[in-house]
């Protein structure tokens, strides 16, 4: 997992979460410290401070909760290319070095995290690209909250031919699963402001061929990329 990015969703985020920690913590030992007060026979106490330091320690924990959640948020997010718009991702080409292997050269966009450029090897006659999304119901765009994309792996089948949604025989690493999204994947009601899908491209054959990848809300999109020639030629 990437570390916490320094954006504009983090530091709002560290601004409730650290002084909210801080005063549930005082006002928690606050309240056990003048509650045990009140049954102690000799000890000063003020009726009513016991409720005071508790409802001052469960809104700063409240806080504190608001605070971890966004932190969280970011850091969920970070893993992932943002995704505003439909956008080309990068180019892949695809080779065969062997029969019944297939070699994909991944080069990503720069603001790809992590990993731009990356050779994947699987076996079998077809291939395709498998990645994860992200997408926030509720969450404002000026708070920092954004979609994301990220190319999880690289599918290989050894089928020349099948419905589009066919279970694969391999699959080759190309980012891997990002943690926090495999557990809002699972555990969907956890987070139930965000949604996310695996998106596959289509089934494509092992050829010398290289195609520009689009990125959308509806998955990944494959053109071909045909370099220009020279006029005359």
């Amino acid at each position: 997992m990437g570390s916490l990015p320094l954006s504009r969703l983090t530091l709002v985020g560290l601004f409730f979460l650290l002084p909210g920690f801080y005063f549930a913590l005082r006002f928690g030992s606050g309240f056990v410290r003048v509650l045990s007060r009140k049954f102690r026979r000799g000890k000063p106490y003020l009726k009513g401070s016991a409720t005071d330091y508790f409802l001052y320690a469960a809104f700063s924990l409240g806080v504190a909760l608001v605070g971890g959640g966004l932190t969280l948020a970011s850091a969920l997010q970070a893993g992932f290319q943002p995704l505003s718009a439909p956008r080309e991702v990068g180019k892949v080409r695809a080779e065969s070095p062997q029969p019944g292997r297939i070699r994909l050269i991944l080069d990503l966009a720069k603001d790809y995290p992590r990993h731009p450029n990356v050779i994947v090897d699987v076996p079998g006659v077809r291939w395709a690209l498998e990645g994860e999304f992200l997408r926030w119901k509720l969450g404002p765009r000026w708070l920092g909250f954004r979609n994301g994309h990220r190319i999880e792996a690289a599918l290989g089948s050894t089928a020349p031919s099948g419905p589009p949604d066919r279970q694969e025989d391999a699959r080759g690493i190309v980012s891997g699963t990002y943690p926090l999204w495999y557990l809002s994947y699972r555990h969907p009601r956890w987070v139930p402001t965000l949604r996310t899908r695996l998106r596959r491209t289509p089934w494509m054959p092992a050829e010398g061929q290289a195609y520009r990848i689009f990125a959308g809300e509806a998955g990944y999109v494959l053109v071909e990329d045909k370099e220009k020639r020279p006029s005359g030629s």
